[in-house]
């Protein structure tokens, strides 16, 4: 017992150096050093004291992500850490009156050894609203350029609407929803999914990372119509008012549409038909003008191919007075039709000079025609075919005159012909 307690202060001081001399080696051997991690992510926890009050919240600056974390620990523990040790955490229930959360780092490992952690930021900064929703009609169009002799028909979407939700500001300023489709190149009908995109009242597409959409795509058929140009025909009703007629001429601006459709439908399409009750020519004395609308006469499965084009015709139906003339054309402007098989024949001038023609139709035409414009044959070898072989004599035949278009003569004018059969 005495050796124990003997030389006791001795050993006190042996075992004080003992410490400190532990003490040197161990901070020695493992000093305390540093490691920086960077874009260390943080965790937000107990959202839902946001969003079960109808709200919603938006991280600003990227503060849910530190940028630089830089623990100080024993160099031993620091070799055993990795960035996957480091936790960061925010908890809602922080939140201050200026929107922001104090973020709290620590390690998922010797927690208790960590001598320090500084980080570059240490709050995460929100954006809370109201939640709010919009439903949007989804508007389909396409881009590009088809092949030559093609041109799009009806385009539809699978779904016509969308709703969307996410912070009140940014839900406001969605004002339309659409899907776009390349058709460059296509010939036949296309049936594909496209992204919806959101655009606000400028035009601009809007960033849809903060919010929620029901569907983000839709199905799209876009149909694709062969084209061809048709010439227009017009069903003119009754007659103008008497001593007036149709000249039979009408003008139409186009005289021809671009119409598109399926091959099958349109190949057999030669013209269209308007047959419009405004073109009615009944008791007119002048020109009917009107205008009509085309596409109400295109048959079932045709549209107009011309985008640019409203389908309206501007439609002219020429009508003109009827004027009467009697005129006596010299014998000298009347020959014989051709030769004669086995026949001489010649007009006997000896009877009289002239022969009278009365002749009805458009005035405007009428009033160019002169006796002296007229011109008439005779065709002996009808006049023999219809009554067989002629003895030599003199016959009385039927004149035919070479007439304008939209004049006709009203009496028939005859001429003494003068038969002799050749030996």
């Amino acid at each position: 017992m005495k050796k124990l307690t003997s030389n006791w202060g001795l050993k006190l001081a042996s075992l004080i150096f003992a410490v400190i001399v532990w003490f040197l080696v161990t901070n020695i051997n493992d000093p305390v050093t540093s490691v920086r991690y960077t874009n260390i992510p943080v965790t937000l926890k107990n959202t839902n004291l946001i969003t079960d009050q109808g709200q919603v919240y938006t991280v600003l600056d990227n503060t849910d992500t530190i940028s630089a974390v830089t623990i100080y620990a024993p160099r031993s523990i620091i070799d055993s850490l990795s960035q996957n040790n480091i936790v960061a955490t925010a908890d809602i229930q922080d939140l201050s009156s200026l929107n922001t959360v104090s973020i709290n780092v620590s390690t998922n490992k010797y927690s208790d050894k960590i001598e320090n952690i500084a980080t570059s930021n240490d709050v995460v900064k929100l954006s809370v609203e109201r939640k709010a929703y919009k439903s949007l009609q989804i508007t389909a169009t396409t881009s590009g350029t088809l092949s030559d002799g093609y041109v799009i028909g009806d385009v539809s979407t699978g779904q016509n609407m969308i709703r969307i939700n996410g912070p009140e500001s940014v839900v406001q300023s969605v004002q339309t929803a659409a899907v776009d489709v390349d058709v460059t190149g296509f010939t036949s009908d296309i049936i594909t999914n496209a992204d919806i995109v959101l655009y606000d009242a400028d035009g601009n597409q809007v960033d849809t990372s903060q919010i929620s959409m029901n569907a983000k795509a839709v199905n799209v058929n876009v149909t694709i119509y062969e084209t061809k140009y048709v010439p227009l025909k017009f069903a003119v009703k009754g007659e103008p008012a008497s001593g007036y007629a149709l000249t039979g001429q009408i003008d139409a601006n186009p005289e021809q549409i671009l119409i598109a459709g399926k091959n099958s439908t349109i190949s057999s399409i030669k013209e269209i038909t308007v047959d419009d009750e405004g073109l009615d020519v009944s008791g007119l004395t002048s020109n009917l003008s009107y205008t009509v609308d085309v596409t109400d006469y295109l048959p079932s499965g045709v549209i107009l191919g011309d985008e640019d084009y409203n389908g309206t015709v501007a439609v002219v139906v020429h009508i003109e007075s009827i004027s009467e003339e009697t005129f006596d054309v010299n014998i000298g402007n009347i020959t014989i039709a051709g030769e004669v098989d086995g026949y001489s024949a010649q007009i006997d001038e000896s009877e009289y000079d002239t022969v009278s023609l009365t002749l009805a139709g458009f005035t405007s035409v009428l009033q160019n025609v002169s006796a002296n414009s007229l011109n008439g044959t005779v065709d002996v070898n009808s006049y023999i075919e219809k009554n067989g072989e002629l003895a030599d004599g003199t016959y009385s035949m039927e004149v035919s005159f070479d007439l304008p278009d939209g004049i006709k003569a009203t009496n028939t004018a005859s001429v003494y012909v003068i038969i002799e059969k050749k030996e």
